[in-house]
Protein backbone atom coordinates (compact mmCIF):
# COMPACT_ATOMS: atom_id res chain seq x y z
CA UNK A 1 0.00 0.00 0.00
CA UNK A 2 1.29 3.45 -0.88
CA UNK A 3 0.17 6.41 1.21
CA UNK A 4 -0.10 9.83 -0.43
CA UNK A 5 0.07 12.90 1.74
CA UNK A 6 1.44 16.36 2.22
CA UNK A 7 4.85 16.80 3.78
CA UNK A 8 4.55 17.92 7.37
CA UNK A 9 1.42 15.86 8.01
CA UNK A 10 2.86 12.42 7.32
CA UNK A 11 4.03 10.49 10.37
CA UNK A 12 7.79 9.96 10.66
CA UNK A 13 7.47 6.17 10.93
CA UNK A 14 5.89 6.03 7.49
CA UNK A 15 8.57 8.24 5.98
CA UNK A 16 11.35 6.18 7.57
CA UNK A 17 10.04 2.60 7.32
CA UNK A 18 6.75 2.66 5.44
CA UNK A 19 4.87 1.58 8.60
CA UNK A 20 1.10 2.11 8.23
CA UNK A 21 -1.17 2.24 11.28
CA UNK A 22 -4.04 4.19 12.81
CA UNK A 23 -1.42 6.10 14.78
CA UNK A 24 -0.55 7.86 11.51
CA UNK A 25 -4.00 9.45 11.60
CA UNK A 26 -3.45 10.50 15.21
CA UNK A 27 -0.18 12.13 14.16
CA UNK A 28 -1.84 14.03 11.29
CA UNK A 29 -4.68 15.15 13.55
CA UNK A 30 -2.10 16.43 16.03
CA UNK A 31 -0.38 18.43 13.29
CA UNK A 32 -3.67 20.06 12.27
CA UNK A 33 -4.48 20.85 15.90
CA UNK A 34 -0.98 22.28 16.32
CA UNK A 35 -1.55 24.55 13.32
CA UNK A 36 -4.83 25.76 14.83
CA UNK A 37 -3.35 26.46 18.24
CA UNK A 38 -0.16 28.08 16.98
CA UNK A 39 -1.49 29.90 13.92
CA UNK A 40 1.68 28.76 12.14
CA UNK A 41 2.14 26.97 8.82
CA UNK A 42 2.96 23.24 8.90
CA UNK A 43 6.29 23.97 7.15
CA UNK A 44 8.14 27.25 7.66
CA UNK A 45 10.06 29.21 5.06
CA UNK A 46 13.26 27.31 5.96
CA UNK A 47 11.58 23.94 5.31
CA UNK A 48 11.30 22.96 9.00
CA UNK A 49 8.20 21.03 10.01
CA UNK A 50 6.11 22.58 12.78
CA UNK A 51 5.70 19.42 14.83
CA UNK A 52 9.45 18.80 15.21
CA UNK A 53 9.89 21.49 17.85
CA UNK A 54 6.49 21.17 19.54
CA UNK A 55 7.78 18.90 22.31
CA UNK A 56 10.02 21.64 23.66
CA UNK A 57 7.00 23.78 24.60
CA UNK A 58 6.39 21.86 27.81
CA UNK A 59 10.04 21.52 28.87
CA UNK A 60 11.46 23.40 31.83
CA UNK A 61 9.95 24.91 34.94
CA UNK A 62 6.45 26.38 35.10
CA UNK A 63 7.67 29.88 34.22
CA UNK A 64 9.53 28.58 31.14
CA UNK A 65 6.49 26.56 30.06
CA UNK A 66 4.20 29.58 30.36
CA UNK A 67 6.62 31.80 28.41
CA UNK A 68 7.11 29.22 25.62
CA UNK A 69 3.37 28.59 25.45
CA UNK A 70 2.68 32.31 24.99
CA UNK A 71 5.28 32.41 22.20
CA UNK A 72 3.63 29.45 20.43
CA UNK A 73 -0.03 30.27 20.85
CA UNK A 74 -1.89 32.19 18.18
CA UNK A 75 -2.69 35.63 19.61
CA UNK A 76 -6.28 35.23 18.42
CA UNK A 77 -6.82 32.50 21.04
CA UNK A 78 -5.70 34.85 23.78
CA UNK A 79 -7.91 37.63 22.39
CA UNK A 80 -10.86 35.21 22.43
CA UNK A 81 -10.34 34.87 26.20
CA UNK A 82 -9.44 31.19 26.24
CA UNK A 83 -7.82 30.39 29.56
CA UNK A 84 -4.19 29.36 29.58
CA UNK A 85 -5.29 26.16 31.33
CA UNK A 86 -7.42 25.17 28.34
CA UNK A 87 -4.67 26.08 25.90
CA UNK A 88 -2.15 24.07 27.98
CA UNK A 89 -4.50 21.07 27.94
CA UNK A 90 -4.85 21.26 24.16
CA UNK A 91 -1.09 21.66 23.67
CA UNK A 92 -0.50 18.64 25.92
CA UNK A 93 -2.82 16.61 23.66
CA UNK A 94 -1.06 17.95 20.57
CA UNK A 95 2.38 16.98 21.85
CA UNK A 96 1.15 13.47 22.65
CA UNK A 97 -0.33 13.15 19.15
CA UNK A 98 2.88 14.11 17.37
CA UNK A 99 5.18 11.93 19.48
CA UNK A 100 7.83 10.30 17.27
CA UNK A 101 7.11 6.90 18.81
CA UNK A 102 3.66 5.80 17.55
CA UNK A 103 3.15 3.51 20.53
CA UNK A 104 3.26 6.57 22.80
CA UNK A 105 0.54 8.42 20.86
CA UNK A 106 -2.96 8.37 22.32
CA UNK A 107 -5.94 6.78 20.63
CA UNK A 108 -8.60 9.02 19.10
CA UNK A 109 -10.93 8.03 21.95
CA UNK A 110 -8.33 9.27 24.45
CA UNK A 111 -7.94 12.49 22.46
CA UNK A 112 -11.68 13.18 22.40
CA UNK A 113 -11.89 12.52 26.13
CA UNK A 114 -8.94 14.81 26.88
CA UNK A 115 -10.32 17.63 24.76
CA UNK A 116 -13.81 17.36 26.25
CA UNK A 117 -12.92 17.07 29.94
CA UNK A 118 -12.62 20.82 30.52
CA UNK A 119 -15.89 22.52 31.48
CA UNK A 120 -15.01 25.51 29.31
CA UNK A 121 -14.92 23.41 26.15
CA UNK A 122 -18.60 22.49 26.18
CA UNK A 123 -20.60 24.50 23.65
CA UNK A 124 -24.36 24.56 23.13
CA UNK A 125 -25.02 24.07 19.42
CA UNK A 126 -28.28 25.74 18.39
CA UNK A 127 -30.70 24.42 15.77
CA UNK A 128 -29.37 26.86 13.18
CA UNK A 129 -25.84 25.42 13.51
CA UNK A 130 -24.31 28.38 15.32
CA UNK A 131 -22.60 27.93 18.64
CA UNK A 132 -23.30 29.88 21.79
CA UNK A 133 -20.80 30.81 24.49
CA UNK A 134 -19.39 27.99 26.63
CA UNK A 135 -21.80 26.41 29.07
CA UNK A 136 -20.51 25.16 32.39
CA UNK A 137 -21.11 21.44 32.90
CA UNK A 138 -22.79 20.53 36.13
Amino acid sequence: MHIVGTQGYIAPEYLADGVVSTKMDVFSFGVVLLELVSGKEVIDEDGNVLWASAGSILEGNEEDKARKLMEWVDNELVLESFSMEIIMNVVTVVIACVHKDPSKRPTMVDIVYALCKSDDLFFDISDDGSSTPPVKAR
